[in-house]
């Protein structure tokens, strides 16, 4: 059966679910714990916790820590905003759950099982370094945020070039070693950009920007990731792809910026010049893209408003 429900400060409730039984290594008794003893483990876990901002780490030295005083087989943290959840050890039957809560802010909820009940000793001592952890989360959280928003355009709500060299970086080494596992980049250039800038105003061309990304966003697969690579193009990363996917997806995205009515004169329409290049034996990204943005160029050479696959060896031009 789990403990019943109390309540602290930062907010407190106690629950069950049944998991496997596992072994536990058995803490120091609480009987000799001395008040002394309590305040020197407040500051070296305190100290320790201050030495990353990175959440999943924050986790794993209160398991370790907590675990020299009482007896924990698991921790599980989790928070809606942003969307975390890490845990350390293994989720056991009893749990007391804890709302990390400051200033009617929440930084997530951190909960700590075994197999066994938690003693009211045990508790208070759990209760007891709660503002020791909240507050290394709080800064984690924002650090993240902080990471996060670097990361994203802020016109477009797509992940910029920072995280595209991140994201390119994974997927190139996930196809080195997977050969089963491929991919595709695909390089968007909204043909004479400039020239909606000149005649209808950057609002307008802003408003073109995010609806061409949308319709990439909506036409991708989940697993694929769009960027904003700078200026009126965009890249696109398709997961575990082929040649032929690429085409497909790169001609539904092409059509479907085609019929869309952008401008406020509704007979003229906006196109785009795509260009694609599936991966072949590539020792870094940069190669991947630098032939895919020569496919697109050769594609804004043939008239633009069309897709063409890697060509090798074209020469950059300055069409738009």
């Amino acid at each position: 059966m789990a403990n019943g429900f109390t309540q602290i400060n930062f907010g407190t409730s106690k629950s069950g679910s049944s998991t496997p039984k596992m072994a536990e290594v058995q803490p120091i008794s609480l009987e000799s714990l001395t008040a002394e003893d309590l305040k020197d483990f407040r500051f070296q876990l305190s100290s320790q916790l201050q030495t990353t901002l990175e959440v999943d780490q924050l986790i794993n030295i209160l398991y370790r820590h907590l675990n020299k005083i009482v007896n924990v087989s698991g921790i599980n943290y989790r928070c809606k905003q942003p969307s975390i959840e890490t845990a350390a050890g293994r989720s056991q039957k009893h749990r007391c759950s804890y709302q990390l809560s400051m200033s009617k802010i929440n930084y997530g909820e951190i909960i700590f099982t075994r197999s066994r009940r938690f003693s009211e000793k045990e508790l208070s001592t759990i209760e007891s370094i709660m503002d020791v952890v909240i507050f290394p989360i709080k800064n984690a959280l924002k650090y993240q945020e902080a990471m996060t928003t670097a990361m994203i355009d802020p016109l477009t709500g797509l992940s910029n070039r920072g995280a595209m060299s991140v994201a390119l970086t994974r997927e190139i080494e996930r196809a080195r070693r997977h050969s089963d596992q491929s991919m595709s980049i695909v390089v968007v250039d909204i043909d004479h950009f400039k020239a909606i800038n000149d005649r209808y105003g950057h609002l307008v061309g802003d408003s073109v920007l995010r609806t061409v990304a949308q319709i990439i966003q909506t036409t991708i697969r989940g697993c694929d990731a769009c960027f904003r690579w700078g200026g009126e193009e965009f890249l696109i990363c398709l997961s575990n792809s082929t040649a032929s996917l690429a085409q497909v997806v790169s001609e539904r995205i092409r059509v479907a910026i085609a019929k869309t009515a952008f401008l406020p004169d509704k007979e003229r329409r906006i196109t785009a010049s795509f260009g694609i290049a599936h991966y072949d034996g590539e020792s870094d990204w940069p190669e991947l893209v630098e032939r895919a943005d020569d496919a697109m160029y050769q594609a804004k050479t043939q008239g633009r408003n069309q897709t063409v696959t890697s060509l090798v060896g074209n020469v950059h031009s300055d069409l738009a």
